[in-house]
């Protein structure tokens, strides 16, 4: 082989290996809007680091466009080839023109899909003045320091690709371009255009079914519209045209027809007039009857009690609204890692259609525990055992045990679901515990078992029997015993994004529990307490949330002196008015201990800030009181403030707050108080 032959085969070699590179080049520049809406053909233009031309930085500008239509601005500029590519220069005039150019079609795109369908737009590409210059050289030293290494930055060069097979001629060019005398050339500004034109309204929505014995085609109804959220004279963005679809899906299988699936959809477009027509087709299938239930994946719980979440009677009429409520009771079981409820086609021809109940169960056993601590009372500990499918029909028992300066004892808690009807719940629990606090010290154990039923998506109530021995010392009644018999009333509800961290919702609970002396029949009382709070973010990310919340409460039928210690009323602590020790925010004997009180008002602010991913601040104001009287002329408040830190993890939030309190009283309140847990305060 002659010299000659062998360097035209590495010639062509050459650049027979580098036609993948432009082809994979194309696919990227195709790909590369972050809308995903159009496709560019132009090159993605990059320099790599070790190239020996000069490149020329360019600033982006985009003009024309109401600075109100933020949303569009946003597309517009996540769509651009240009400025996604703006920290990687062009070595040429030429290399930034083909990303303008690039562009043009990506923007003409994206327009189109807000319902603008005659947008026009240029592009010009200038030097810039001296005094713009000036102030990008000051924005490029503060990017140069933050930038990645060397090593980082050429991989991503990588993965870009270079200019050199596209600009013959770059290197005069670039060179022709800089300043006179000096070694850089000078920067670029890219400007574009933007004229969107008179935007196209939707003049009419119009429905084509097909049922089984007949085709339907007429205009969609005021509340058809309502539901698939158009609008006649609505711009015709594309994204709520497309959504409107699945939304007509919905609208027939609400009515019954539970295979209802979308056809062919037209839009046709009146340039003389600037407007849309939206045709959508659909075909109905049968109306159906809800038929079988059928459990899939059913392990160690059983099959019988999985289908007796299903929300509908048989024979009923199909709505997927009961799909979805009987996967949502399902899941909400915490028995199942997963959990799918779906008819299965085709309808019979007693017109029904069974449903499959798919699960995959999770571990029904688990063991856990907590800490706690405050300057107050000292670290605290619990552990428990929870078995959550004991009998096979996800019954679920909770053992427990806790230990601090304060109280020491066992806790039992069982519960059945689905307790003669759905949605129900046979509840029991007990306890045995030994108190040494300032307000009392002695044995208590108690019991309640009940019935808790959900009265609604987010609304449950729970009442029964309870009964309770206590032998507590408390602080102005030396000698204490009692054995009481009463009910409980609870009515709560909460729609709270997270048990732990709640972002957005309310909580509400009310208490009412009426007791009776066992062995004393004089004793007599009732018990009346409302507790609430409420949550609001500030924004879409949930990192700045105001929290409030409060409490009140009243007791009827016995002066304090004849009550039980732990059924008064007590304030103070890591769990009610954070800068005051525990149980201390109300009256106290002349030796400075708590005595409690037959009402109580408290009340409290948060401010939570995500600073990070995994570190918060928490400013707030805390204030409340005990009173003697159940019903009190003065209902002045001890306030405290503080801040608190929050570090998040998988679990929840650990919460460090140091409070102080506002109106600290001589020989009884300390300079601050200092707590740590889990989970937000409230």
């Amino acid at each position: 082989m002659t010299d000659c032959m062998l360097r035209n085969f590495r010639s062509y070699g050459r650049r027979a290996a580098f036609v993948p590179l432009l082809m994979a080049g194309t696919v990227l520049a195709g790909c590369s809007s972050d809308d995903g809406v159009g496709f560019g053909f132009g090159s993605e233009d990059s320099v790599q680091q070790n190239d020996l031309r000069s490149t020329i930085p360019y600033e982006v500008e985009l003009t024309g466009i109401d600075p109100q239509e933020e949303k569009l601005i946003e597309s517009l500029n996540g769509a651009s080839t240009a400025r996604r590519l703006q920290s990687r220069p062009t070595a040429s005039r030429a290399g930034l023109q083909r990303r303008a150019e690039d562009d043009i079609e990506r923007f003409q795109a994206v327009l189109r899909s807000k319902g603008f369908y005659e947008a026009q737009i240029t592009f010009d590409i200038r030097e810039q003045t001296p005094e713009q210059i000036a102030e990008f050289d000051a924005e490029e030293q503060h990017t140069e320091a933050n930038e990645p290494a060397e090593s980082d930055t050429a991989n991503q060069n990588e993965d870009i690709g270079s200019d050199t097979d596209t600009d013959a001629d770059s290197d005069d060019q670039a060179n022709s371009e800089q300043v006179a005398g000096s070694d850089a050339p000078t920067p670029l500004i890219l400007t574009y255009q933007v004229d969107v034109g008179t935007p196209y309204l939707i003049e009419s929505v119009n429905l084509k079914t097909t049922f089984p014995d007949k085709v339907i085609e007429r205009a969609a109804t005021d509340e058809e519209l309502e539901k698939t959220h158009l609008q006649i004279g609505q711009r015709a963005a594309a994204q709520p045209i497309i959504l409107g679809e699945q939304f007509g899906v919905d609208i027939l299988r609400e009515r019954g027809y539970p295979l209802a699936k979308a056809g062919k959809r037209t839009v046709t477009a009146d340039t003389a007039n600037k407007t849309i027509s939206v045709m959508y087709t659909f075909d109905a299938g049968k109306q159906a009857n809800f038929g079988a239930v059928n459990v899939v994946g059913a392990e160690k719980v059983d099959s019988d009690f999985i289908a007796g979440y299903r929300s509908w009677g048989a024979g009923e009429k199909y709505n997927p609204d009961e799909i979805r409520t009987t996967r949502r009771d399902l899941a909400q079981s915490n028995l199942f890692d997963s959990v799918i409820v779906k008819p299965v086609g085709p309808v019979s021809d007693s017109g029904e259609i069974p449903v499959d109940i798919t699960v995959v169960e999770r571990k029904h056993r688990s063991v856990g525990g907590g800490v706690d601590f405050s300057t107050a009372d000292g670290p605290g500990a619990n552990a428990f055992w929870e078995h959550r499918n004991l009998f096979g029909a996800g019954e679920k028992l909770r053992l427990g045990v806790e230990a601090s300066g304060l109280e020491q004892g066992l806790t039992a808690e069982f519960r059945k679901p689905q307790f003669l009807r759905r949605r129900q719940a046979l509840v029991a629990e007990g306890n045995a515990k030994n108190h040494d606090t300032d307000a009392y010290q002695g044995e208590l154990v108690d019991s309640f078992v009940g019935i808790e039923r959900r009265l609604g998506e987010n609304w449950s109530g729970t009442f029964g029997v309870t009964a309770e021995y206590s032998d507590l010392t408390g602080a102005d009644s030396p000698n204490e015993q009692f054995y009481l018999g009463g009910l409980r009333g609870i009515l709560k509800h909460d729609n709270t994004d997270n048990p732990l961290d709640p972002t957005e919702g309310n909580r509400l609970e009310l208490n009412v529990s009426p007791y009776v002396g066992l062995t004393d029949t004089d004793t007599s009382f009732t018990s009346v307490s409302l507790g609430g709070s409420q949550y609001l973010s500030i924004d879409d990310d949930g990192d700045y949330v105001m929290a409030a919340r409060a409490r009140t409460g009243t007791i009827i039928g016995e002066e304090r002196g004849n009550l039980p210690s732990n059924k008064r009323f007590y304030s103070g602590g890591g769990g009610s008015i954070r800068g005051y020790e525990y149980q201390k925010v109300g009256p106290l004997d002349e030796d400075g201990d708590p005595v409690g009180g037959r009402s109580v008002l408290e009340v409290g602010f948060e401010f939570r800030v995500r600073i990070t991913e995994s570190f918060g601040i928490v400013p707030f104001v805390e204030g409340g009181n005990v009173y003697e009287s159940n019903n009190p002329d003065d209902i002045s408040l001890l306030w405290a403030t503080g801040l608190g830190f929050r570090y998040y993890t998988a679990v929840g939030p650990l919460r460090f707050d140091v409070a102080v309190p506002l109106d600290k009283r001589e020989n009884v309140d300390d300079d601050y108080q200092f707590y740590i847990s889990l989970g937000q305060a409230f």
